[in-house]
Order: C-alpha cells, then sequence, then structure tokens
C-alpha cells in the first residue's frame, strides 16, 4: 500500500517538477549567501588596503619628498577573538547584553608592500623605507619591495 502510494506521488509531473524546483532554490540560497560573504569580506580587505595605502604614502612622502605610489595587499579580512567560558566538556561563548564579548580584534594581515617613490633605487632610501614600514606593520623586509620613480 506504501509502494502504490509513493508510486502515485511520483507519477505527479507537478509534484516531482515542485520537489526539482525547491532543491534548485535551496541550491542557489546557498550560493548566494556564500557569494554575499566573500563580497562583504573583499570590501573590508580592500578598505583596509586603501587606508594603508594612504598612511604609507604619507609616511614616504615626509620622508623622500615628491610623488609617491603604494600598493598593499592583505590577506584576510579583520579577525575578532570572543571570550568564552571553558567548562569540563563544552566550551561557550560570553554573552553581556546580548552581545559577544569581544576580548580583542586584529587587524588584517599584510602579505606585501610596493613603494614607488623618488631615489628609490638608492640603496640608502630603500633600507630606510623597509625599515620603517618593517616596523609600523610588522612586514618581513623580503615581503617590502622598493624602487625608483621613472
Amino acid at each position: 500500500m506504501k509502494n502504490e502510494t509513493v508510486s502515485k506521488i511520483f507519477k505527479s509531473k507537478r509534484i516531482i517538477f515542485a520537489l526539482a524546483a525547491a532543491a534548485l532554490l535551496g541550491v542557489v540560497l546557498m550560493f548566494v549567501g556564500n557569494a554575499e560573504k566573500k563580497t562583504a569580506a573583499k570590501d573590508e580587505i580592500s578598505e583596509y588596503e586603501a587606508l594603508t595605502e594612504n598612511k604609507i604614502e604619507q609616511t614616504v612622502e615626509a620622508m623622500c619628498g615628491g610623488k609617491v605610489y603604494v600598493i598593499v595587499t592583505a590577506e584576510y579580512g579583520r579577525e575578532t577573538q570572543y571570550a568564552k567560558n571553558k567548562a569540563e566538556q563544552s566550551e561557550q561563548t560570553v554573552l553581556s547584553s546580548g552581545s559577544p564579548v569581544v576580548v580583542r580584534t586584529a587587524a588584517p594581515v599584510i602579505r606585501g608592500i610596493t613603494v614607488v617613490c623618488r631615489n628609490g633605487g638608492d640603496p640608502a632610501v630603500c633600507r630606510r623605507i623597509t625599515e620603517a614600514l618593517s616596523t609600523a606593520y610588522g612586514v618581513s623586509s623580503a615581503r617590502i619591495y622598493v624602487t625608483s620613480l621613472k
């Protein structure tokens, strides 16, 4: 009797079409949700890169004078760490007024910095800029490239 009911349901084209449409809609909604999260993260990284580039341009311009061009590349977006209550076998996020308690927020990690400036080909100028950026942003000198403006 159950088999007859199931076969009647699947013989109906409307029901099969409705099930297929529902499955397709579910898949589309999953991709749209993921795309929105990725776009928000990319926007945050792009904004951070632009602000950092502007700061570096101002700093190097003050050091060397003349026009300065900077490219900053970041690895991933801002990272937030929340307070946790650790019990014997579980861990729960601490809430205050319904919101999670933030322990620390870390800026995106800078992958590399390129600086194009007047006298950037001079080894002494290159070293000063590299040391300044390495100190200020915690980036290895191997990830900083300074070159001369042509």
